[in-house]
């Protein structure tokens, strides 16, 4: 039988599992990815550093500018850091590839999503086949909120919770949302981050086989993951690091 999610004990066994390494994290966004990054600190020391606006106008010029800000530090300040990473979505911009490509040239590893981050957020309720997702409106993200959305009001009434909506303005990822995302799914049984693993791996590497890794709809969050310690890749398996 699985066991009952409970946050608390799940951060506090993360906590004492590892001694956690330190990233650094430039982020194309100020509230969606820092306030997911600093839910999943517990797992790691992970530094996300927002660039200045809303969102990016240009991929590659969000690389430049987060490699500039990376050889700035102080050698001592680099040294802290086991990794370098960047994280930024298509959101329609067509350089979006040659950016990734330019961010792996500077020795960045790249957390990437096509459409959206919220594309991510979406696959730990939803086993999504990778194709594109038409847009709604001119949201690149709101057909992706739209889906997650759905999937709270669902859990909502089969549980009587009140887990907030994704704001759709805010973009903020809330501690209820995030919970959600780390707890059981009643269909799967298996912790829907680890469903969100699996489907964006197998997404990913279909995708990569196909010539089309950075077409939508497609996530290498799954990747970050690992990295970070959140989940453990173990013959091929994926499980939750305190339940490994």
């Amino acid at each position: 039988m699985a066991r009952k999610h409970s946050k608390t004990s799940l951060r506090r066994k993360n906590v004492q599992s590892r001694v956690p390494a330190k990233f650094i994290i430039y982020v194309e966004g100020k509230n969606t990815e820092p306030s997911y990054l600093n839910l999943l600190r517990t797992n790691s020391k992970v530094i996300p550093h927002p660039v200045e606006g809303k969102g990016i106008g240009s991929c590659e010029q969000f690389v430049e500018t987060s490699n500039k800000a990376y050889n700035n530090l102080s050698p001592s300040e680099r040294a802290k850091y086991s990794q370098k990473w960047l994280m930024f979505d298509y959101d329609g911009h067509e350089d979006f590839a040659n950016a990734i490509k330019l961010a792996w040239k500077y020795g960045f590893r790249v957390a990437f999503s096509s459409m959206c981050i919220e594309y991510w957020f979406m696959l730990h309720f939803v086993d999504h086949d990778g194709a594109p997702i038409p847009l709604q409106g001119n949201s690149h993200s709101q057909a992706q909120i739209n889906r997650i959305n759905r999937s709270i009001k669902a859990h909502n009434r089969a549980t009587g919770q009140n887990v907030q909506l994704y704001d759709v303005d805010s973009k903020k990822v809330g501690e209820d949302f995030f919970e959600l995302m780390m707890a059981i799914d009643p269909v799967t049984h298996n912790r829907r981050i680890i469903d969100a693993c699996n489907r964006a791996k197998s997404i990913h590497k279909r995708k990569k086989q196909d010539g089309a890794e950075f077409s939508e709809s497609v996530s290498n969050m799954y990747e970050l993951m690992i990295e970070l310690g959140v989940v453990v890749e173990t013959n091929n398996e994926l499980s939750l690091r305190n339940e490994h």
